[in-house]
């Protein structure tokens, strides 16, 4: 009876064990087996398909993208998780059983309000920041070609300033000015790079993954005696995932100047200069027979040559290129982006250009949960090239040397130029040469520690290590008259000078950062300290009379007038700083900064400072009361800040007594000597400025975003010389007596929306500063530019014109002004009344602080398809040209066809004075040459296409864009025809700016 029992048990068993094991095969069978999912991904709101959606399986690498159509195709296996992802909408994931179809509806994300900004030592929540910061992200850094990164920053941030001057290759960058400029000396903001000062040019743009721009005192006091001027950080790329992925970025293209003055052919410079000869009274230059030859003769350019300067000089290819490729791998425990750039831009002349090769590996360690480690390296090498006279010198003599001057005659001689200055020469190998070279390495190392959740600890040290080698052989140019006799030598003795300098920096920090919630109060604290210096050391060597010149090395030169000099220089800042951070309910937001630094550059007792800041925000739209109208009001933040900064770059040891050496002919001996010069001041301290901000933020819909501050930015202490005793017997030391203030405003919009396939994204920044010199002791000094009391930093100054005299008798009855002057003369006001023209009648003329910049960015794309359209302008600014750059006929040189509208009897409402030569009551500098440098600037428009993923993957890659791009494509101004607005004050001697056509490549695999 049990055995039976026992057997019916075991049987039993048996069918269990085998309906278990049928279970699992089949399971198994289920799971085992691929099944190839399809769907099409759409918008919730609208129904639009979104295209470029990564679905990618969990925790495995490969995947693909939903095609222009929003369909995609993907083979998986039941038990398996996809993950649905694509900026601006909520990432969804969906697991895998047996269906063979799954569609996705995508619900726009709250980005916006979730987005995490980059600050001093930190990140925060956007919509947890009390101070005024704005975020440039990397996609609108790398849609522009340049060389140096600066000036892709150009119209990004409302309140943020860039000029590019300069189109030169290697010497393009942008000149940045946050929210005016609040000193005579150093007004260029502090840049750090993964929190370590550096210069932003010397990054690629493609490794750049977001810029943070501090531009009140509450988000830049943490950086003390360094953020008077702004703060920029700029946050590198680093690995995103374990998944081993490769992506190449490319372009190449050309360029041409943006504009340049149209020129006078040679009979022209002939038939104006005999006009000028004869409006001041004298014989005419040229005889009438030999313009009639010019006009006969106009292919024997040997005896009558009509020389376009513009078109021989400007001979560079222009051409531009940049790759980029960078590769992301790793694992859970290490992971690394590796990137590899080259950059390369010839110039619009012979004999120039500029090229970089970059290389950087960003690497993160995660030893245990508590323990990690960030390595970044960075190695760069930039070369940079130009003619030997100088690219300056190139342009001078190419716009002002007449056309009937021979560049070069038919035998391959140099035409003499002018007084032996050939441009056409300099450019090429016979001119000599300015080469620059400067690499660089870098390493940033972080070490993280975090014991407990909500408690974290880091040790930085980045030292830096950086050469610049300038190699400068000006070569001795002979010309040549027509004859075929020497005219010059020019300059007399070929030169060489090598210089070559190195720079060390350390930058040691370590921070200890809490952060916890207690209820619905929310605190954090950083404290902190580091330890920063620096080192430069340099040397110049100098020979010339080189009998060789092929061969430009120092021992071929003389010995008899070799010089070599030496310098050094270093300083070092040790800092402590602090933040707290306190939110209750993410309503009620405030935050305390201090830093306290110490600068070697100051004298004991003025050695340290502290620069406090606090600010505080309510977000509105968090209480009760806003929560019915949740959905259209997102988000609703006013706040208010108040912070002092300082400046610490006013050269090294200024409050020292610096001793000038030398050597002296003393009893027919060379005898070396010392001298004191200037007289010291020991109690020099910090530029000191405070900063009291008001901000108002909002978002409606999701889809509209502003921002607008209004700010009062007071700078004290600021360092002058001022006037000291003849008697004393040296020269004024620098003190801290100035006053500057600057207030305005901004605003920031930005919205974004599609109509099913077409989406649209539109940004707008407006922005405008007042620039006051309140108070320099009452010192008042005169140049062309300067900075009085009442008036803006750098405001022109001169004589104030009031038109033309019209007749010889309205002259005569007016003060006398600069030699003889007549009917079509440049009419100057007499300021002070006493009846002579002179420099007490000067004024300010105009500022060069430009007002009112705006910028608008336009981006639409449909299914592959898009476009991008950057525009940016300048509402309110003036512009001086002075010299050859737009006076007729300046010190001999020539004219433009512009000038060709020029004062006579019966043209009194010319646009310029009558022409004359050896006059220069016309070349003064005066209100007549200032012009309004205002404009509007098409800065970029790029056009891409992306390929449908199903080719993308035919080609073994995830995704393919190529696109076309244009810079600087179009300006509307009304300055001085045939130069461009960004340089508006100067002789126009200046590398132009350029315009860029590229073509490019964007490859994922």
């Amino acid at each position: 009876m049990k055995k039976k029992c026992y057997s019916a048990i075991f049987r039993k068993m048996q069918l269990g064990v085998l309906i278990l094991y049928l279970i699992h095969a089949v399971g198994f069978a289920q799971t085992g087996v691929p099944i190839t999912i399809k769907g099409k991904i759409t918008e919730r709101n609208g129904g639009s398909t979104v295209p470029g959606t990564s679905i990618k399986i969990k925790g495995q690498q490969g995947g693909t993208s939903s095609d222009a159509n929003g369909n995609y195709s993907l083979t998986t296996k039941p038990g398996d998780i996809l993950v649905f992802s694509s900026i601006g909408y909520e990432s969804q994931e969906i697991a895998v059983t047996r269906q063979t179809t799954v569609n996705i509806s995508f619900i726009p994300s709250t980005e916006g309000l979730d987005e995490v900004v980059v600050v001093g030592f930190g990140t925060q929540k956007k919509v947890n920041l009390t101070g005024a910061v704005s975020s440039i992200s990397s996609k609108d850094l790398i849609v522009r070609p340049v060389g140096q990164a600066s000036a892709a920053l150009q119209g990004l941030a409302a309140g943020v300033t860039v000029t590019q001057s300069s189109g030169q290759p290697g010497a393009d960058a942008g000149n940045i000015r946050i929210r005016g400029i609040g000193t005579l000396l150093d007004a260029n903001p502090l840049v750090l790079i993964d929190g370590v000062e550096g210069s932003i040019n010397a990054l690629d743009p493609n490794i750049i993954e977001n810029v943070s721009v501090l531009k009140d005192a509450a988000s830049a006091s943490i950086y003390g005696s360094r953020a008077a001027n702004g703060v920029i950080l700029v946050t590198t790329k680093r690995a995103k995932n374990n998944q081993l992925s490769v992506n190449y970025n490319g372009y190449s293209g050309f360029q041409d100047p943006t504009n340049l003055p149209k020129m006078v052919n040679a009979i022209d410079h002939m038939v104006l200069t005999n006009l000028a000869y004869t409006n001041t009274g004298k014989a005419p230059l040229y005889s009438d027979a030999l313009i009639q030859a010019y006009r006969d003769n106009p292919g024997n350019t040997d005896l009558y040559p009509n020389t376009d300067w513009q078109k021989e000089v400007l001979t560079g290819s222009g051409f531009m290129q940049s790759h980029f490729i960078s590769i992301n791998g790793g694992g859970e425990k290490i992971r690394f982006l590796t990137s590899a750039g080259f950059f390369d831009q010839k110039g619009i002349i012979e004999n120039s250009g500029f090229r970089r090769f970059t290389l950087r590996n960003n690497a993160d360690v995660r030893f245990s949960d508590k323990l990690s480690l960030k390595v970044d390296l960075q190695l760069l090498a930039a070369n940079s090239l130009e003619p030997g006279p100088g690219t300056s010198a190139v342009f001078h003599w190419m716009n002002r040397i007449p056309a009937n001057q021979a560049f070069r005659y038919s035998n391959g001689n140099w035409g003499e130029g002018w007084n032996g200055s050939n441009p056409v020469a300099f450019t090429t190998k016979d001119g000599g040469f300015q080469k620059n070279s400067s690499p660089s390495a870098q390493l940033n190392a972080t070490l993280t520690y975090q014991p407990l959740k909500w408690l974290k600890a880091d040790l930085t040290a980045a030292p830096r290590y950086s050469q610049s080698e300038d190699n400068n052989f000006n070569r001795a140019v002979v010309t040549y008259k027509q004859d075929g006799t020497v005219a010059y030598t020019a300059p007399a003795l070929s030169t060489l000078t090598r210089s070559l300098s190195h720079s060390y920096y350390n930058n040691y920090r370590a921070t200890v950062t809490a952060d916890q919630a207690v209820g619905d109060h929310t605190f954090k604290v950083l404290v902190g300290a580091s330890r920063e210096d620096y080192r430069n050391d340099g040397f110049s060597a100098f020979r010339d009379n080189f009998v060789l010149p092929d061969y430009p090395v120092l021992n071929t030169g003389s010995s008899a007038n070799q010089q070599t000099t030496g310098s050094a220089a270093e300083w070092a800042l040790q800092s402590f700083f602090g933040r707290i951070n306190y939110d209750y309910k993410q309503k009620y937001l405030l935050e305390i900064n201090g830093r306290y630094d110490g600068s070697s550059r100051f004298a004991e007792g003025h050695k340290y400072g502290f620069f406090p800041s606090v600010s505080a925000g309510w977000r509105i739209s968090q209480e009760s009361f806003m929560q019915p109208v949740k959905d259209v009001i997102n988000d609703l933040k006013i706040r208010a800040s108040w912070g002092e900064l300082g400046n610490q770059n006013i050269g090294n040891y200024p409050f020292t007594s610096s001793i000038a050496s030398g050597s002296y002919t003393i009893g027919k001996q060379i005898v070396n000597i010392a001298a004191l010069n200037t007289l010291a001041n020991s109690g020099i301290s910090w530029e000191t400025t405070a900063m009291t901000d008001f901000g108002l933020d909002f978002t409606i819909l999701k889809n509209l975003s502003f921002t607008g501050d209004y700010y009062i930015r007071r700078s004290r202490d600021i360092l002058y010389t001022l006037d000291i005793p003849l008697t004393v017997g040296l020269a004024a030391p620098i003190q801290n007596v100035g006053v500057v203030t600057n207030k305005g405003y901004e605003l920031a919009l930005s919205y974004r929306n599609n109509i099913r396939d077409f989406k649209y994204d539109i940004s707008v920044n407006f922005s405008d500063v007042i620039n006051r010199v309140v108070d320099l002791r009452g010192v008042n000094r005169s140049a062309l530019t300067v900075s009085r009391e009442g008036s803006s930093i750098n405001s022109l100054f001169g004589l104030q014109a009031e038109g033309l005299f019209q007749s010889d008798a309205e002259a005569a009855a007016h003060a006398t002004q600069f030699g003889i002057t007549k009917a079509g003369d440049i009419k100057y006001k007499d300021q002070n009344g006493d009846g002579v023209i002179n420099d007490a009648d000067n004024v300010i003329i105009g500022s060069t602080i430009p007002r009112y910049t705006y910028s608008a960015s336009l981006n639409a794309s449909y299914k592959g398809f898009s476009i991008a359209a950057f525009f940016q302008g300048v509402g309110k600014a003036d512009g001086f040209l002075y010299q050859q750059g737009i006076m007729p006929f300046f010190n001999g040189g020539t004219v433009q066809e512009q000038h060709k509208d020029n004062w006579t009897p019966t043209n009194t409402g010319a646009a310029f004075p009558r022409l004359a030569f050896s006059e220069t009551n016309n070349e003064k500098v005066s209100s007549f040459w200032v012009k309004d440098a205002s404009y509007l600037r098409l800065k970029n428009l790029q056009i891409g296409y992306s390929l449908p993923a199903r080719i993308a993957s035919k080609l073994s890659t995830s995704s393919i864009r190529v696109f076309v791009n244009g810079q600087n494509l179009f300006t509307k101004d009304h300055f001085w025809k045939g130069y461009d607005v960004e340089a508006p004050v100067g002789r126009g001697d200046v590398y132009p700016q350029v315009k860029t056509y590229t073509v490019g490549l964007d490859v994922n695999f």
